[in-house]
């Protein structure tokens, strides 16, 4: 309660409240919620049938819901919001090849991800022709402190930002070896900024490993992350860190000079 009332005392005079609750709602949506009653959309965004259905009905309005009976789901409209963030990515262009060509030369998926509060989310993304490859789709979030990715995004942040986003992250065993342990985490976070890379074994998912390193900007701020994963069974860790990491290197150097240079706008 206590923080839910700092931030409506953060709220800058002019914010609008009915806006919040229309994104809540969207939001509300996900892949094991992709079809929602009224009931269950108030249920799950903590408002009221009467107000959850204004907002339905609005938002089934401007295209972005569409209803069956008394089921709503989500539109290829809120696509629209996505594809103008991703649209405007600095690097967007000149990631793309990278990863496409990192990927058909190591056989495995490579991907690039950004961070968005205590979350990591995957922006693009490459997958070599083989049916057993790793998938991540695009706009996946996952936990920072749990991901190759965010551990490599977060290694490189001040001390001040590794402490808000540990107190801030609600921290779930993905699987079985999933990291929760705040010290634990400092300790591998630390790691991490030492060799440059964050290198995770079966925490998000039962049986895959990756590696990721971040890139930076002009103002050596930390742009994003560029990871690799691989199954278990398809390279060892010894393989990885050898054959894959430099092609990840390479993708990484090559962002942060076009972004330094400003070479990487549309």
């Amino acid at each position: 309660m206590q923080d839910d009332e700092a931030r409506v005392d953060d709220r800058p005079r002019d914010f609008v409240a009915s806006l919040e609750h229309g994104l809540v709602v969207l939001r509300s949506f996900d892949a094991a919620n992709s079809s929602m009653s009224l009931s269950q959309v108030a249920d799950r965004t903590g408002m009221t049938r009467a107000g959850a259905r204004r907002y339905l009905l609005t938002l089934e309005h401007l295209g972005y819901l569409a209803r069956n009976g008394r089921l709503f789901r989500l539109t290829p409209r809120v696509l629209g919001l996505g594809y103008a963030y991703l649209s405007a990515l600095p690097f967007a262009d000149l990631a793309q090849p990278l990863l496409e060509e990192a990927s058909n030369l190591s056989g495995q998926t490579v991907a690039l991800a950004v961070r968005d509060g205590t979350e990591s989310v995957y922006t693009a993304r490459a997958i070599p022709p083989r049916s057993l490859s790793v998938t991540v789709p695009v706009g996946r979030r996952l936990p920072l402190v749990s991901t190759s990715t965010g551990r490599a995004m977060l290694a490189f942040a001040p001390q001040a930002t590794i402490e808000q986003v540990l107190s801030g992250s609600h921290l779930v065993p993905l699987t079985e070896k999933t990291t929760l342990d705040p010290d634990s985490l400092r300790r591998e976070l630390e790691l991490v900024r030492s060799r440059g890379y964050a290198l995770v074994e079966q925490e998000v998912e039962v049986g895959v490993r990756s590696l990721a390193m971040p890139f930076f900007d002009g103002n050596q701020q930390v742009a994003g992350a560029v990871t690799a994963l691989t199954s278990m069974s398809a390279l060892t860790t010894k393989q990885l860190l050898a054959d894959v990491l430099p092609l990840v290197r390479h993708i990484t150097s090559e962002l942060e000079v076009a972004l330094k240079a400003g070479r990487t706008t549309a």
